[in-house]
């Protein structure tokens, strides 16, 4: 498979890279951290005015960081310790949680693309930061756009 870096608009996507292949600690407590993402995502999906506010998230997609972080690692499997985030394959499945995960500090951004990371001091304020931050990148038609929040590239994926 050949990708070239084009400027024409094809496949939008992000390289995203993991820790060393098999760092079991790395990635045990990367997915701790998904999880309690997810607690504090409900927590905060209770509270009326914020829900109000990231009302496009819940009717879209539901986000689920639990479930996003078992799909980005299954997505190591290939490279052992990378893979291609596309945005625009089928439903751009993951794309809502990379955007907000990105911005909780679960993916740093690289010379090359995004590194994994296990976010500081995650907590309640900053799960609902980063929904409000993708929330706001809603246009006129009701779409978001995860471009806004991560920096990407164009990619052409050629067989």
């Amino acid at each position: 498979m050949k990708i070239e870096d084009l400027t024409s608009k094809s496949s939008l996507g992000v390289l995203v890279e993991g820790a060393q292949w098999g760092d079991a600690e790395f990635y045990g407590n990367w997915l701790l951290a998904a999880a309690k993402a997810e607690a504090f995502w409900k927590e905060a999906s209770l509270d009326p005015d914020f829900a109000k506010k990231v009302d496009r998230l819940s009717v879209l997609t539901i986000p689920d960081f639990g479930m996003a972080a078992t799909f980005f690692l299954m997505g190591l499997k290939d490279n052992s310790s990378s893979f291609v985030l596309n945005f625009n394959e089928g439903e751009g499945e993951g794309v809502d949680e990379f955007v907000m995960m990105a911005d909780m500090g679960f993916f740093v951004r690289t010379g090359r693309g995004y590194q994994m990371a296990i976010p500081a001091d995650l907590n309640l304020a900053k799960v609902k930061a980063a929904a409000l931050t993708y929330a706001q990148t809603e246009d006129d038609e009701y779409y978001l756009h995860p471009e806004v929040v991560v920096p990407s590239w164009v990619w052409v994926i050629a067989g």
